[in-house]
């Protein structure tokens, strides 16, 4: 495998970035650590900074023929020994440790999908939206078109403050919570979260054997794009045009002043040849 571009940036800044890229000798990935909704730290990480690490660290110390079971064994056992380790009172299902991410094994020539990152494959974008988070960006748009039009009320006021769209939302974006790695409703989705992913719910990708470009990104991307340089302009235009993201890209948040961006955000593109 040969690293084509790579980069990473936090919405905030890099160091409190809870995206983590992985690049070695037998996994390429980005693992997307999930927004910590509370206010828990540990040695001055959030659960989603912790979550992106474990996970990373699990696929730097496995070796090539893992399987992606086996992995996700070792990830929520290192779940289940961080919770032994460390005083953790919030609700391990709503507000726990939870990653998704995009894993290009090397010795099975597979991409492996668990959650909502984006991968770029033959001018393709493969991509599994969260059926809750679709529901609930429509919902948030909802909520900010009728505040600007029955209100003084303009964009900047909510990019500076409290966005009222984000506050009603969360409860539902918590409560959504209990449908991770649930095979048996549309609302279902995969996330390591330290419970078992039903194989239903994981989107394994069988690539062509002849050496090609693979680009991967974690959800802080509008769309992924061919380059790094037309995925970021992609997100820059959204962010010039629509940085509250309910119109041109509705999402479940929007840009806070002084931040970078709307979210975290990872890419990485390389070649499969030897």
């Amino acid at each position: 495998m040969k690293i084509i571009e790579q980069f990473l940036r936090g919405k905030i800044n890099d160091t409190l970035c809870e995206d983590t890229i992985v690049a070695n000798d037998n996994f390429v990935a980005i693992i997307d650590g999930v927004t910590s909704k509370s206010d828990f730290s540990y040695q001055r990480k959030t659960t989603g900074k912790w979550a992106s690490t474990i996970v990373a660290q699990v696929l730097d110390e496995s070796p090539e023929e893992t399987t992606l079971p086996e992995i996700i064994s070792r990830v929520n056992q290192q779940f289940t020994d961080f919770y032994d380790d460390v005083a953790f009172t919030d609700d391990i299902v709503s507000k726990g440790l939870q990653a998704v991410g995009v894993i290009y094994s090397k010795h099975f020539n597979e991409l492996w999908m668990i959650g909502d990152c984006q991968a770029y494959v033959n001018g393709k974008v493969l991509f599994t939206p969260k059926k809750s988070d679709e529901i609930l960006s429509q919902m948030r748009s909802l909520v900010l078109t009728t505040n600007f039009q029955t209100t003084d009320a303009k964009p900047a006021d909510y990019m500076t403050g409290e966005d009222p769209s984000r506050t009603e939302i969360l409860p539902w974006i918590l409560k959504a919570t209990n449908f991770a790695n649930e095979d048996g409703t549309d609302f279902g989705y995969s996330i390591f979260n330290g419970t078992p992913i039903p194989e239903s719910l994981i989107n394994v990708v069988k690539l062509d054997d002849e050496p090609q470009e693979i680009g991967l990104a974690s959800d802080g991307y509008p769309q992924i794009q061919s380059t790094l340089k037309d995925s970021e302009a992609t997100l820059a235009d959204v962010i010039q045009n629509d940085p509250l993201c309910y119109q041109q890209f509705p999402s479940t948040k929007g840009l806070h002043e002084g931040n970078k961006s709307f979210d975290d955000r990872s890419y990485i593109r390389f070649s499969t040849e030897e």
